[in-house]
């Protein structure tokens, strides 16, 4: 029986099952392979990514590098992630989900296996830069992705578990590149989690497309999909003008500033936890390897069981209105015990304020994206929305790097990045509150 068989055997209820029941749930119907084709997107997105966060102790050492180089190096990405982002939402909204996949995909993985061979600052430097610039189509993609797939009742779960990936790559990628770096080398294992995204573009092109045009998927759900989502189609025109309409709106601004400040924590740890464990816990890689992925192994389940509480406990008028702000700014604070991080001696205790603080901003930005798609109320205008979303959490993200490798060259320790990664939490709570209230629909004048 061919993979697609399976797959679509899979996809359909047994003829004695109730089809309605069958279809109305997520984890048993279509969509829930749709979920995990972003989720994998998202993980290797992210082994991608922290595979020079890992390898840096032995890059540095190799090439002679400080750690103020090291940083200009993990911005790099930042620079054309930025450049690329809103370009891959407006490409999504007009030439569709499956082919901006899978170009951007292809970039990446290509950029991933040359880093590998790169033998010069400016050689690595350049493969950063075309990483990032691949790299940069997954959260407007994804978003899209769900808007067109899921009702709204399941929009929550739904960017949980492809946010999920974003936590879950990092989680299995940090023992394993760490094992890779001491057994074989850093440049082979830039080889390997490089190689990872071809074997996804294959099943990407293979399987998906919109709902109405998907084979594998049974009658009974595509009638279900049209009735309770934006699915009609997968390439739109978005009214003209959609991003400087989107960009005079103070919401907006509020989801954008929030992104960042909840991004530059989350990227601080994705950036420095392993170059922190080694050089001010005085840690082995193969040990930081473990003990980076485990606040990242915790992000996954406590995200996922977020984005289903906000879904079950929300009514369609609440979430049009945004009422999942409450939950996120909760979130938000949790996670701001990243300001006690320098304050402990004990290992297992720094173990629970890392996992707790990390848990919580995997949490606060799954929540953040489904908001902005909750109160962007026309569905042509949010692959927009999100490119615009992702673009300030990267703006932030650009900074850690050069930020916090200056901050330890000068001062030699990791304190005050972890005292302004906490501040920028607490203003994150005051902005998503004041705010985020008003929705994106555009028929009244902006505010």
């Amino acid at each position: 029986m061919s993979s697609e068989a399976n797959f679509s055997l899979a996809a359909s209820q047994p003829a004695e099952a109730d089809p309605n029941a069958r279809v109305g749930s997520l984890w048993t119907s279509g969509r829930f392979y749709v979920a995990v084709l972003l989720f994998l997107n998202m993980f290797i997105n992210f082994t991608d990514r922290i595979n020079l966060s890992v390898g840096a102790p032995a890059i540095a050492s190799d090439f002679g590098w400080h750690p103020g180089k090291m940083g200009l190096l993990f911005s790099s990405y930042q620079w054309t992630y930025i450049l690329f982002l809103l370009l891959w939402g407006w490409m999504a909204d007009r030439l569709g989900t499956r082919l901006i996949n899978g170009i951007s995909v292809t970039i990446w993985s290509v950029a991933g296996i040359l880093t590998g061979a790169a033998t010069t600052f400016g050689g690595m430097l350049t493969t950063r830069l075309a990483l990032g610039a691949g790299e940069a189509a997954s959260f407007p993609t994804s978003s899209k992705v769900v808007r067109q797939w899921f009702p709204n009742s399941e929009r929550g779960l739904a960017t949980s578990i492809f946010n999920a990936g974003t936590f879950a790559g990092p989680a299995i990628a940090a023992p394993l590149v760490a094992w890779l770096v001491v057994k074989v080398g850093w440049r082979l294992s830039f080889m390997v989690t490089g190689g990872l995204g071809f074997i996804w573009v294959f099943l990407w092109l293979k399987f998906f497309r919109i709902p109405s045009h998907c084979s594998w998927l049974s009658g009974e759900e595509r009638d279900y999909i049209a009735a309770h989502t934006d699915s009609r189609v997968e390439a739109t025109n978005p009214p003209k003008g959609t991003m400087f309409r989107l960009a005079a709106r103070k919401t907006m601004w509020g989801l954008f500033f929030t992104q960042g400040c909840c991004a530059y924590t989350m990227l601080l740890f994705l950036f420095w936890l392993p170059s922190y464990l080694v050089q001010s816990r005085h840690m082995s890689i193969v040990k930081a390897g473990w003990f980076t992925s485990v606040p990242y192994i915790l992000a996954v389940p406590l995200g996922l069981l977020v984005g289903k509480l906000s879904d079950n406990s929300l009514k369609a008028a609440d979430i049009k209105r945004g009422k999942r702000r409450t939950l996120l700014v909760v979130f938000i604070l949790l996670s701001g015990v990243v300001l006690s991080t320098n304050m402990v001696a004990n290992q297992f205790a720094l173990l629970c304020l890392i996992s707790l603080s990390l848990a919580s901003i995997s949490s606060a930005l799954s929540l953040n994206i489904a908001l902005t798609s909750d109160l962007v109320w026309n569905p042509e205008m949010v692959g927009t929305a999100i490119g615009i979303l992702i673009l300030g959490g990267n703006i932030f993200g650009s900074l850690v790097p050069i930020i916090t490798g200056y901050i330890v060259k000068w001062t030699g320790s990791f304190d005050l990045a972890f005292y302004l990664a906490g501040l920028l939490l607490f203003l994150a709570a005051l902005i998503s509150l004041t705010m985020t209230r008003t929705p994106l629909n555009f028929e009244d004048t902006p505010t």
